[in-house]
């Protein structure tokens, strides 16, 4: 017996799950089955071409906690993935530039120092 979802297409695009059908009907019902579950930032499906499309908010990003610190922005999530996806939609909606992911067990890069000259006398 098929599923339902087989006739509805599931794409990530990072910070939203974009589905896709045929079917005006069966997308509708998948959407509000998604809603009932909790998704958050559903857009209503729409005909696009010869397909309807619906979006909702990638289920990742509700996982994380945004932190701000001065001109630090700290992301905290189960999972890489989720906090890369945080990270995408908070640099899209900030407009700001994206640093280097750290992961909390990694050390802090400091600045440069210069190598220790031998003193006259060591020598």
């Amino acid at each position: 017996m098929a599923s339902i979802l087989d006739k509805v297409d599931v794409h990530d695009a990072g910070d939203k799950i974009i589905l896709s059908s045929d079917d005006e009907v069966t997308l509708k019902y998948v959407v509000e089955e998604m809603r009932k579950e909790g998704a958050e930032g559903i857009q209503v499906p729409v005909k696009v071409g010869s397909k309807w499309v619906a979006s909702f908010e990638h289920p990742a990003l509700s996982q994380c906690t945004v932190e701000k610190l001065g001109f630090v922005i700290i992301i905290a999530g189960h999972t890489e993935e989720s906090v890369l996806a945080r990270r995408a939609h908070t640099s899209r909606s900030r407009r700001s530039r994206q640093g280097r992911l750290r992961r909390w067990w990694e050390p802090r890069a400091g600045p440069a120092r210069a190598p220790a000259t031998p003193s006259p006398a060591s020598a």
